[in-house]
Formats: C-alpha cells, sequence, structure tokens
C-alpha cells in the first residue's frame, strides 16, 4: 500500500520496490491514486498500464497478470478488545456484522466464505471508524495498512487482530500492455522486484 510524502509524491515500501524495479529497467512511470475499482477498470479497459499492490484474483487474472511478489501481505481480521466473538465460528458467519473497502478481493472473499458483508466502505480509514464507532463486529484488512492507522490513530489499545490469510502482493500488468512489450518484460521487472527487495 503506499502514501503521499508531504510534497505529493507517492511513498510507502510498495511504491518504493515498484519504483526501484522500474528504474532498474530504465523504464519512464508515473503512479496515479486512484479509487480501488477505478484503478482495475482503467487497467481492463486499456486506460492503464498496471495496478497496484493486489493479491491474486481469478477475475484480475482474465485481462492482467500479476507480478513477482513485491511485499509480504496478511490478511487480517480487526475486532474491538471487548468483543469476545470469533471470526472463524460457524456462528459469527451467520450474525456477524463485517466489512471491508469496496472492490477489494476482501470485500469478495467475505461473501465467498458466507459472511455477512454489512457495508463496505471507500478505504480503510473509514472501516476503522466504523469498528471503533460498534457499526461492525469485525473488519477484514490489510494488515499493514490497518496497522499504520491504528497506530496513527492511537487506538492500539481498543483493539485486537487475527491472523485470517497470508498471500502474495503484486503489481497486475494489463495482458494488453505486456502484448505490446517485449516477453521478456515480466521476467525482468520480477528480477528487478527479487533485487530491490534484498536491499
Amino acid at each position: 500500500m503506499s502514501f503521499r510524502k508531504e510534497n505529493g509524491d507517492a511513498d510507502g515500501l510498495a511504491v518504493q520496490v515498484v519504483q526501484c524495479a522500474l528504474k532498474h529497467l530504465q523504464r519512464p512511470y508515473s503512479i496515479s491514486f486512484l479509487p480501488w475499482p477505478r484503478a482495475q477498470w482503467q487497467v481492463q479497459h486499456q486506460q492503464a498500464d498496471a495496478f497496484f499492490t493486489a493479491t491474486p484474483s481469478a477475475e484480475r487474472d482474465g485481462y492482467a497478470v500479476l507480478s513477482a511478489p513485491i511485499l509480504p501481505y496478511e490478511r487480517r481480521w480487526y475486532l474491538l478488545k471487548d468483543n469476545p466473538q470469533t471470526p472463524t465460528s460457524s456462528d459469527f458467519k451467520r450474525q456477524g456484522r463485517t466489512a471491508a473497502f469496496n472492490g477489494s478481493n476482501m470485500d469478495d472473499w467475505l461473501r465467498e466464505h458466507g459472511y455477512q458483508l454489512t457495508s463496505t466502505p471507500p478505504n480503510s480509514e473509514q472501516l476503522v471508524k466504523m469498528l471503533l464507532n460498534r457499526r461492525v463486529d469485525a473488519i477484514l484488512g490489510n494488515a499493514y495498512v490497518v496497522d499504520a492507522l491504528i497506530a496513527k490513530m492511537g487506538v492500539q489499545e481498543r483493539l485486537r487482530s487475527e491472523l485470517a490469510q497470508s498471500l502474495p502482493f503484486g503489481v497486475y500488468f494489463g495482458k494488453v500492455f505486456l502484448a505490446r512489450e517485449s516477453p521478456q518484460f515480466l521476467m525482468q521487472f520480477n528480477r528487478a522486484v527479487q533485487a530491490c527487495r534484498a536491499k
């Protein structure tokens, strides 16, 4: 996940790895911040070449190819500390109110696994606020992002988390973009990512 520096430039571990890899390949690039559904739509409709940070998805695999992992990724449940519920229990699946941000794999995952998805706000900050305000019983989020938000908001003492899933985080390159490129592009990018992660 990425953030902006005070000067408006992209920043964050994922951005740093991607920038490093593209510089290593001597590729010009620009990074735009878009709502997650729009970023994916733009690649699907050839208005952008790639989007990140993304986890594997059968739907995305239809129009894009996932790079080598740029970061480890944990999908975690977040609950209020005074909530004794266990998100993996069958009772919680039937009755627990859950949320994930709109357009994320997590919102699809909750539906596919039979959870009661009651809200899909536009970003992780809104998710945390909904949980703090008891509008939902648990949220499912990217640990890297949600942990940083919780620390920034100073609410670590009010929340607890449980691991839901570990997945790779990569860059999805559009198939149309890759077809225009050298057949070696993705392999070279993946090699550059490994070198950049090792720094």
